[in-house]
């Protein structure tokens, strides 16, 4: 199966590409559909699950980006504004949990995929997936009651 999914993983990057258009974006949807699908040991066609992860992965992704964008799309920011707003988000992100915070830190900021920050915190990609939606739901409540 591993071989098989190797041998297609320009197609399959091509896929991400076609939905997520950034390449970075890409290659993380490409490695977590990837990871999920090779820890399926029962899927008939490895092939096609993973494409199906791949169209999933890469539209959640494309819907969070418009949430957490969509403040500076919708209204124009001013620089004060801008340095306000990350002002803010440094504040707010300080009050969560130690873990949440380590997690949002990891994957915002410094660009870690899920997979790593799973790796480093020694957690499931589930429960690091949880908590980093939870932290930007969490996050998103605390800024919109300031602004």
């Amino acid at each position: 199966m591993r071989q098989q999914l190797v041998d297609h993983y320009l197609d399959f990057f091509s896929v991400a590409m076609a939905i997520v258009r950034d390449k970075d974006d890409a290659r993380e949807v490409v490695q977590e559909a990837l990871t999920r699908t090779m820890t399926r040991l029962y899927v008939k066609s490895p092939c096609d699950y993973c494409v199906r992860i791949i169209k999933n992965l890469g539209t959640n992704m494309l819907q969070r980006r418009n949430r957490l964008v969509g403040v500076d799309e919708m209204m124009l920011v001013t620089d004060y504004d801008r340095e306000r707003l990350l002002q803010l988000v440094a504040e707010k992100r300080d009050e969560l949990s130690d873990v949440a915070k380590a997690i949002v830190e990891l994957h915002d900021e410094d660009g870690y995929t899920l997979s790593e920050v799973a790796g480093m915190m020694q957690m499931s990609i589930s429960s690091v997936k949880r908590i980093l939606a939870d932290a930007h739901c969490e996050l998103r409540k605390k800024i919109e009651r300031e602004l």
